[in-house]
């Protein structure tokens, strides 16, 4: 996927990391974001049976190794499972096991029997070594460049200026947020909407500053706040359904009144959910006092813009993912507040 001499899509070397050059060839950028987010969803749900997925980060690879390791230690028969995992190249046995995950877990949950741990291990080891063998979330974010790229389907803020445009023309010193940038080049940056264009994303680019949103300090007073936030391709990342509603309830304390905020989900979160669809997704929001305003289905992409109407109501106990479809091959992503 890499190569030391060929030029990326725009005729220039990618310099990422440790000063390294690596470029990843147009025709292969899709197949790369598809199949990381592939394995990140297998490891969720591996980790959240095995009680690991709140010491999991995405950013860190190396750190979530030495996780599942400490969480091994004393037992050797595991740890071989997992090491086995891990020295296994991509097959197509273990790709059919990864493909059956939520079944085994599903039979299996009450249980955790020795059996059914080795074979989890196993799995957790390959989907460990499949993710370093892609380039970890480093390659991921050259994907998702890549793809912002005219020449790879343009960027999603696109969609974004058409819907906003209107809605801010009487208000020239708007501000935004953009959760999770790759690029300061991007239509939301070029648009001539926003007087400032706030960049963030867990790992510093020209322009972005390397920043949590969770971690983000609370605005101490409205002049801190912005007219509209921007979440790509950002919260089918977030590791569960719990963090997913932290993130969304978050959103709206850094919103001014009537502020926007302009959601993009791979389409298969929204279409083909156990968990969720676009009618549960506006009654989430409603929860918030977000109104949906637009949304918006490409082959690939859901895309939604809501506005701010009220202040949030208070979440009552804990909220359990409610099953909306049944069926084989669907996916878990859900949001719950």
């Amino acid at each position: 996927m890499h190569s030391r001499r060929s030029k990326s899509i725009t005729g220039k070397r990618k310099q990422v990391g440790n000063g390294v050059a690596r470029v990843i060839k147009p025709q292969k950028t899709r197949r790369i974001i598809r199949r990381f987010h592939h394995l990140i969803n297998k490891r969720e749900s591996i980790s959240q049976f095995l009680s690991l997925s709140e010491n999991l980060d995405e950013a860190n690879e190396k750190k979530n190794d030495s996780t599942i390791r400490a969480s091994l230690k004393g037992d050797a028969r595991l740890r071989k499972h997992y090491e086995d995992g891990k020295s296994q190249a991509f097959n197509d046995a273990m790709e059919t096991q990864l493909l059956r995950l939520h079944s085994l877990i599903k039979n299996e949950e009450k249980s955790k029997g020795a059996g059914v741990l080795a074979v989890i291990y196993t799995l957790l080891g390959y989907v460990m070594n499949q993710i370093d063998a892609l380039g970890g979330l480093e390659t991921y974010q050259i994907a998702s460049q890549n793809g912002q790229l005219k020449g790879r389907g343009g960027d999603t803020s696109k969609l974004l200026g058409k819907w906003i445009g209107p809605l801010l023309k009487d208000l020239p010193e708007a501000t935004a947020l953009e959760i999770g940038s790759l690029s300061s080049e991007n239509h939301i940056s070029r648009c001539r909407l926003f007087e400032e264009v706030v960049r963030i994303d867990l790992e510093e680019h020209d322009c972005v500053i390397k920043q949590d949103f969770m971690e983000r300090p609370l605005p101490k007073n409205e002049n801190e706040k912005f007219h509209l936030i921007s979440c790509s391709l950002v919260l089918n990342f977030v590791k569960n359904h719990k963090d997913r509603g932290a993130m969304c309830r978050r959103m709206v304390e850094f919103l001014r009144p009537q502020g926007y905020v302009f959601i993009v989900l791979p389409q298969a979160c929204v279409t083909h959910s156990r968990y969720c669809n676009e009618s549960q997704l506006q009654k989430l929001f409603a929860t918030l006092g977000l109104e949906m305003l637009h949304s918006h289905q490409s082959n690939k992409l859901y895309y939604s813009l809501y506005q701010l109407q009220k202040a949030p109501s208070q979440p009552k106990g804990s909220c359990k993912r409610i099953i909306i479809n049944n069926g084989t091959g669907l996916n878990n992503f859900g949001i719950t507040l």
